[in-house]
């Protein structure tokens, strides 16, 4: 143990100090080594998040503009002319837009995006068949009004022959009796026809203003129920500011819209 101690005291001071240095040199550089390590994984983690972000924001930004136009469907329905193929296309990639939301979202986002497409669904499938009725309705009522107007155009033409008899100076009885029974048979099919109209435009329009009510309230359901959904992926994009001014301005705007329409059913 003395001869190390006194090995290590011969060494110069010059020695001493170029050791020191180096040591300081090497404590640095692997400091420096470190510090680039967590500087490279914290640029890393940031353009990872950066990245995730900007998908999170893509994808809920298609999930929103799909449920706008799913939902923008309802008040077309209003339009019996609005056709299967018009809804169809409305729809067209809406399964495929939410399923993607699966994939970057959070579990309470999914469960909340789920919760929304099942109310969509439900309300869709019994508009979708109370529809059908209304549109029964109104074939029938067209039926009806088609078969007057044919019968209509047969007593014309039946009118015009006998005209073109008496012109042509022919006295034949029985053809101008077969006429007349034609064209009484065709009063009777317009008189049977009309009153089946009356009756079936009646319902159709009972029936319609029903749809009509119903579709706005289901409308304005869904839009009031858009809020946990809409919530939650505002604050998956960082948007977590205080959602209730949110929540009344939705509130407001449905309930100035039910009055609206309220109004237009009245007159």
């Amino acid at each position: 143990m003395e001869s190390i101690i006194e090995l290590i005291s011969q060494i110069p001071d010059v020695i001493w100090g170029a050791i020191f240095a180096l040591s300081g040199v090497l404590l640095a550089n692997k400091n420096n080594k470190n510090n680039q390590v967590m500087l490279l994984e914290h640029e890393k983690q940031k353009y990872q998040s950066e990245q995730n972000l900007a998908l999170k924001k893509e994808v809920f930004l298609d999930v929103a503009r799909s449920f706008a136009d799913v939902l923008g469907i309802i008040p077309n329905l209003m339009n019996l002319e609005f056709t299967q193929k018009d809804i169809e296309t409305k729809m067209a990639d809406h399964s495929g837009i939410v399923a993607k939301s699966y994939l970057v979202a959070k579990e309470s986002s999914v469960v909340e995006i789920l919760n929304y497409s099942a109310e969509t669904g439900e309300v869709f499938i019994k508009l979708m068949k109370e529809r059908g009725v209304v549109l029964g309705h109104k074939e029938a009522k067209e039926s009806y009004q088609s078969t007057i107007n044919s019968a209509e155009k047969k007593q014309d033409r039946i009118i015009l022959r006998m005209q073109e008899l008496n012109h042509q100076g022919n006295n034949n009885q029985a053809i101008f009796n077969d006429l007349n029974e034609s064209y009484d048979t065709q009063k009777l099919i317009i008189k049977k026809n009309t009153e089946s109209l009356y009756e079936k435009e009646s319902i159709f329009e009972s029936s319609y203003r029903l749809f009509a009510e119903e579709c706005i309230n289901d409308y304005s359901k869904l839009l009031s129920l858009l809020s946990p959904m809409a919530i939650a992926l505002r604050e998956e994009l960082g948007n977590d500011q205080d959602s209730q001014v949110f929540i009344d301005a939705l509130n407001n705007d449905i309930q100035r819209m039910r009055v609206a329409f309220n109004n237009l059913l009245e007159e």
